[in-house]
């Protein structure tokens, strides 16, 4: 049930809107990226910036990993927490 359908003047004011300020987001990520990299390593959690940005914490995760910053806590699951609760090095 294709249809050739063609959204009125408002509809269309809008889907353009939104689509300029998405193309603006995803440039603000570049550098949203590399601050976050320098707040990371500074000490600032990936759980304050994504609460700060409205982006996930998943996104700021993965930069904290790629440039290597310290865990701000002690780990609580995975297997280098079972070998140390079995008294092992982890492998």
């Amino acid at each position: 049930m294709t249809a050739e359908h063609t959204p009125d003047a408002q509809n269309l004011r809008l889907y353009s809107r939104h689509e300029l300020h998405h193309e603006a987001a995803k440039d603000d990520l570049v550098e949203v990226r590399e601050r976050a990299a320098g707040d990371l390593l500074a000490g600032a959690t990936h759980a304050e910036l994504a609460k700060l940005t409205g982006l996930s914490d998943e996104f700021f995760r993965r930069i904290t990993r790629k440039v290597g910053a310290d865990r701000n806590q002690e780990l609580t699951v995975g297997r280098e927490v079972e070998a140390k609760r079995a008294g092992k090095k982890p492998s």
